[in-house]
């Protein structure tokens, strides 16, 4: 089991006995903590957890238990758990001590990663993994106008309440609920009320609105760690320049290149940002031109799920994510955007077999290239350095819709979009 598995687990368990979850406030006293910290640490030396994990854990157990309560071990124990300093502790007597012997039987369904793996390689549908693995959570990025939702909610929810398994949902996007700009895209009402129409015992689902990646993280109620994380049409230009590798004024002049200009305005006493863009004025959210990159995205997604789907990706944002996955450095070279006319020579062999793919392909990437170890050894602003897990299998799709497989608003814009070439999606399970 690797930190992503424990970690789904650890809330598994907390999630499953509340009893139990209430009754670890007691155990946080001197003496029961110390009496019960050898049981915690046999439970941890018995669970099939990868070596360096799980030595790192009993470290950091055996030293909250005498009393060491430093700023560091605060950060590990969030690290290993996925939860605040102040829930990680009781989360792990819950898991190791109070629920033993009982916990076997609310998480015999979760699958192992090389479980997962297989599911996916040989599924046509990667979101038949939420009826492998349970509980079976979700979290969509840019949730837009919950098309995506709906449809997972209409293939799923029915299966799973033959089983009697609960699915929960949850959903953010970067526009304000009340703004005047970001029109279809804006969360959906009517679908929204359907949503939250199911009984708790087969659907929970939250969404939040003027929410992005920084913000999730401290938001209410969020899981530490889903099953699966979705992003459809990942934001452009958003995520279609990497800030480590290109500086912000080449990015800037490129923007003016081919967006045209823009400046911030204001639009019934709202802030917008205003793009002249072919003879046209344009109007967005004043976020539309932040520059947030892949690195961050798929970091997001890796750290918060075990398995990731990005859909209808454009060509720009496609590349970019691609050469963060990739092990080859010269797939990131500094300062140089990437274009129809750069992308042959930068990325050789990998462009002429990805670019062949027909509409309805799919590969498996490692065919084509190795991944890095890790994504980066530097901090980024969304994340700390530690257990930034490796790809373990990757896939390739050519197109917007795949029949039979939930798809969002954008994806099924794109036949109308004639500027745009067909897009991509990129399907991987994360490992450490």
């Amino acid at each position: 089991m690797n930190i992503q598995e424990f970690r789904a687990q650890i809330k598994a368990v907390r999630e499953s006995f509340p009893q139990h979850w209430e009754a670890s406030r007691k155990f946080m006293a001197p003496e029961p903590l110390a009496r019960n910290i050898p049981a915690l640490i046999q439970s941890i030396q018995q669970a099939d957890l990868v070596p360096s994990f799980q030595k790192r854990l009993i470290q950091v157990v055996e030293q909250f238990g005498q009393g060491i309560k430093t700023g560091e071990i605060h950060q590990d124990l969030k690290e290993l758990t996925g939860l605040p300093p102040s829930k990680a502790f009781r989360a792990l007597l819950v898991w190791g001590v109070l629920a033993v012997g009982e916990k076997e039987q609310s998480t015999e369904e979760h699958c192992s990663t090389e479980e997962m793996e297989g599911c996916l390689r040989e599924s046509r549908n990667p979101y038949d993994i939420l009826l492998q693995s349970g509980p079976p959570t979700l979290l969509d990025i840019g949730a837009g106008d919950l098309t995506f939702e709906q449809e997972i909610v209409d293939q799923y929810v029915s299966q799973l309440r033959a089983r009697k398994t609960a699915l929960k949902i949850h959903a953010f996007d970067r526009l304000t609920p009340g703004s005047r700009v970001g029109g279809v895209y804006h969360k959906n009402r009517e679908r929204d009320h359907y949503l939250k129409s199911f009984p708790a015992e087969e659907l929970t689902y939250q969404f939040w609105g003027g929410m992005d990646l920084e913000k999730f993280g401290h938001a209410k109620g969020v899981f530490s760690c889903y099953t699966m994380c979705t992003c459809h049409a990942p934001a452009n230009p958003t995520f279609a320049y990497e800030p480590s590798r290109v500086d912000r004024q080449l990015i800037d002049d490129h923007l003016r290149a081919t967006r045209g200009q823009s400046r911030l305005s204001r639009y019934e006493g709202e802030a917008v940002l205003e793009v002249s863009h072919q003879g046209q004025d344009l109007t967005f959210p004043p976020w539309k031109f932040d520059i947030v990159g892949p690195l961050a995205l798929l970091q997001f997604m890796t750290q918060r799920s075990r398995v990731g789907v990005l859909s209808a990706i454009d060509d720009e944002v496609f590349w970019e994510l691609l050469s963060q996955i990739l092990a080859d450095d010269g797939f990131r070279p500094r300062n140089k955007i990437f274009t129809n006319e750069t992308r042959p020579t930068i990325f050789g062999d990998v462009y002429k077999e990805l670019n062949s793919l027909a509409i309805g392909d799919r590969i498996d990437l490692a065919r084509v290239s190795t991944f890095r170890d890790s994504m980066s050894s530097e901090k980024t602003p969304l994340t700390t350095p530690s257990f930034w897990p490796k790809f373990r299998y990757v896939e390739i799709r050519r197109g917007a819709l795949w029949e039979g497989i939930p798809s969002s608003f954008t994806a099924k814009q794109f036949s109308h979009m004639e500027e745009e070439t067909p897009p991509w999606w990129i399907i991987f399970l994360s490992d450490v």
